[in-house]
C-alpha cells in the first residue's frame, strides 16, 4: 500500500530535513486511484494559495475559506481549511487587539456565538482572550509577538498545527486518511525548513504546478 510505502516523518517539525522530496512523494500520489487522487489536489491548491502573501485581506480570506467549504467534502480536507483559517484569523485579532484596534468588522462574517472568534470578541479586552486551556498558543504567540521574535511566533503557530494533525495521524494506519495527514505534515515541514521565504515560496510553488498543471492557475 501507498501508506507503508512513505518514509516515516520525524517527531517534530523543526528536527530536520524531510524525509521524502516533493517529486519523490509526487511520484508515490501517481498510485492513487482517481477519486482519491482528486482529493489530493485539492489539498495541493489549498495549500498553493495559503503560501501566497500575507497582505491579502482577511475578507478576501473569508471569502475564499466559505468557496472551499461548499466546494469540499473529504472530511479531513475540512477540518485543514477550517483550521488554518480560523489560526489566520485569530492571529489577525491578536495583532489589531496589540496595535489598540477595536474587534475587525469582518469578525460578524464568520463568527457566532458558539465559537472562537465569537468568544475573542466577547472577552476583546482580555490580553488572551480568556481562551484558557483551549488555545494555549494563542498567549504563547502573543508573547512572541510583544517580544519581536517572528521567528518564535512563528514557530508557536507551526507547533500547533503540527500537534493538530500529528493527533489525527495517530488515528489514522493504513486508510487514505493517512495519506492526507502525511501531506499536511510534510507541508508543515517543508514550510519551516524554508528558511529562505522568498525562495521557499518560489520553490514550492514550482513543484505544486509541475503536479496540478493547468489546475494551479485559478490559484493565482
Amino acid at each position: 500500500m501507498l501508506v507503508s510505502s512513505l518514509p516515516q516523518l520525524p517527531t517534530r517539525f523543526d528536527a530536520g530535513r524531510l524525509p521524502i522530496s516533493w517529486p519523490a512523494l509526487r511520484d508515490r500520489l501517481r498510485m492513487l486511484e482517481p477519486r482519491d487522487s482528486e482529493v489530493t489536489r485539492q489539498v495541493g491548491l489549498y495549500f498553493l494559495w495559503d503560501r501566497q502573501p500575507l497582505d491579502r485581506t482577511d475578507d478576501e480570506v473569508i471569502d475564499r475559506y466559505q468557496e472551499l467549504m461548499r466546494h469540499t467534502t473529504n472530511h479531513l480536507v475540512r477540518h485543514l481549511v477550517r483550521s488554518r483559517t480560523e489560526m489566520r484569523l485569530i492571529i489577525s485579532c491578536v495583532r489589531c487587539r496589540a496595535a489598540g484596534a477595536e474587534p475587525p468588522k469582518w469578525i460578524d462574517r464568520i463568527a457566532d456565538r458558539a465559537g472562537t472568534l465569537g468568544h475573542m470578541r466577547k472577552h476583546w479586552l482580555d490580553p488572551n482572550f480568556n481562551l484558557g486551556v483551549h488555545h494555549r498558543w494563542v498567549e504563547a504567540f502573543r508573547k512572541q509577538l510583544d517580544a519581536g521574535d517572528m521567528r518564535e511566533a512563528q514557530r508557536v503557530v507551526f507547533n500547533e498545527r503540527w500537534s493538530d494533525w500529528s493527533r489525527i495521524a495517530e488515528r489514522q494506519t493504513f486508510s487514505f486518511e493517512a495519506i492526507i495527514a502525511y501531506l499536511v505534515r510534510w507541508e508543515i515541514i517543508d514550510r519551516w525548513t524554508s528558511q529562505n521565504a522568498k525562495a521557499g515560496k518560489v520553490r514550492f510553488n514550482k513543484l505544486i504546478e509541475e503536479t496540478l498543471g493547468e489546475y494551479a492557475n485559478p490559484i493565482q
